[in-house]
């Protein structure tokens, strides 16, 4: 498949991101098909990639959400994920059609040529191997030098860990097939986000998973995992028939290197017939959330929401409460409730407004009323009324957790103001 064609696919697969059915029928999805992958296989991996690409266009640290730097992501993130129309993005944004239009095709370049480069080698015919002239020993220096540009001023930041494995595993989905080599997947439906640096994380476990492959040969590798509050360890083992043992080489003395510099470990049990990996790695840190509500159900309601997605949730009940509270963790967003019968929400968000201590948490309203124009008027960050679904929390508490606050701004057509409030 020509780039061409793979760029036009590629744009079509956006438009029909939540579209099963018509990502099927794309001729990139049964290209892939044909080589190992069932249909849906190829599509949660498009889908995958995709999104992981679009999330590799957010630029490092907290920027206002209208920076110039940010729009590329805005424009790709809103359009094709949250489907936000061209009018809702210009208003969230702030900039005429014709920036829209001419930031979005930059943007959507940069996305094409991220998943051409994941996907060339997959889609074109097996070239043979380039003979290495360079000494053994002079790899080495080469190899150790360029680790430590890539991982010299990373920056970390809390990754979902599930679908980067997931998708560093589909990249090797062909070597597989090549190697005749079984791959069970027995990974859990949740594991902890981790702290680590996306790009420098991936190279790590592909130089693991690559080598496990070529250690197994026509065998078996077994993928698992489990995670806790105190850290995530991955299970990569190789059974079976397994070939003369490889050198690791360069190879995992890098994903030793790359792992090391997320905070993690790498430590591999050799024998004859089974090898295995465990990484070792740092859980995401965990996001301080406050409520202010009288309703011990809805603060019940609101932690099973988010258990699972490392907010940590407290509760207070009075604005000294939880200026306290602000004073002692540095809280990302408060949740807060207007119809409460000591103190009504509209004194205790002024309070929160006037003290040093919370003058720049984003706080949000949760509640019954309908009000977001005298929420706005008074401090707000922003307004939902309930009942308030999972996913719309979610998405809020994403987003005020993630972007520094513009107080007095809110930001129309974004995630903070658009997410959906259907029964819970």
């Amino acid at each position: 498949m020509r780039h061409e064609e793979f760029a036009t696919q590629i744009r079509q697969a956006l438009e029909n991101l939540h579209d099963f059915a018509r990502l099927q029928s794309l001729p990139l999805i049964a290209e892939l098909s044909r080589h190992g992958q069932t249909t849906e296989q190829a599509v949660r991996q498009i889908r995958s990639e995709l999104i992981e690409a679009v999330e590799r266009l957010k630029p490092p640290g907290n920027l206002p959400p209208r920076a110039k730097e940010r729009r590329p992501y805005a424009i790709v993130y809103g359009r094709y994920i949250q489907g936000l129309g061209t009018t809702e993005l210009i208003e969230e944004l702030a900039i005429s059609v014709r920036q829209l239009r001419r930031e979005q095709k930059r943007a959507l370049k940069t996305v094409v040529d991220l998943m051409w480069d994941q996907f060339a080698s997959a889609l074109s015919a097996a070239m043979p191997p380039i003979e290495q002239a360079v000494p053994s020993a002079d790899r080495h220096e080469v190899a150790s030098a360029e680790v430590e540009q890539l991982i010299s001023g990373v920056q970390h930041e809390n990754l979902a860990l599930l679908p980067l494995v997931r998708s560093v595993w589909g990249l090797l989905n062909s070597v597989s097939i090549q190697h005749r080599t079984l791959c069970q997947d027995r990974l859990p439906d949740h594991l902890p986000s981790v702290r680590a640096n996306r790009v420098v994380l991936r190279q790590g476990l592909l130089g693991v998973l690559s080598y496990a492959i070529h250690r197994a040969g026509e065998g078996e590798i077994l993928l698992e995992g489990a995670g806790d509050s105190q850290g995530v360890v991955l299970s990569v083992r190789a059974t079976g028939k397994v070939l003369d043992a490889p050198r690791a080489g360069v190879s995992l003395e890098i994903s030793h290197k790359l792992i090391a510099s997320s905070g993690g470990t790498l430590d591999l049990i050799d024998s004859l017939d089974k090898w295995t990996a465990r990484i070792s790695l740092p859980v995401a840190e965990a996001s301080p959330i406050l409520v202010i509500d009288d309703n011990a159900g809805l603060i019940s309601l609101f932690r099973r929401y988010l258990a699972g997605h490392h907010y940590s949730v407290s509760e207070a009940h009075s604005a000294q409460e939880a200026i306290q509270q602000a004073q002692q963790v540095d809280l990302k967003l408060i949740i807060l409730d207007i119809m409460m019968p000591d103190q009504d929400g509209w004194e205790i968000l002024q309070s929160l407004r006037n003290a040093p201590a919370t003058a720049q948490t984003p706080i949000m309203i949760c509640s019954v009323m309908n009000e977001p124009e005298l929420a706005f008027s008074l401090g707000a960050s922003d307004y939902v009324t309930k009942p308030v679904s999972q996913a719309g929390l979610l998405a809020k508490v994403e987003y005020w957790c993630s972007v520094p606050p513009v107080l007095g701004e809110p930001p129309t057509g974004s995630p903070a103001s658009s997410a959906d409030s259907p029964s819970s």
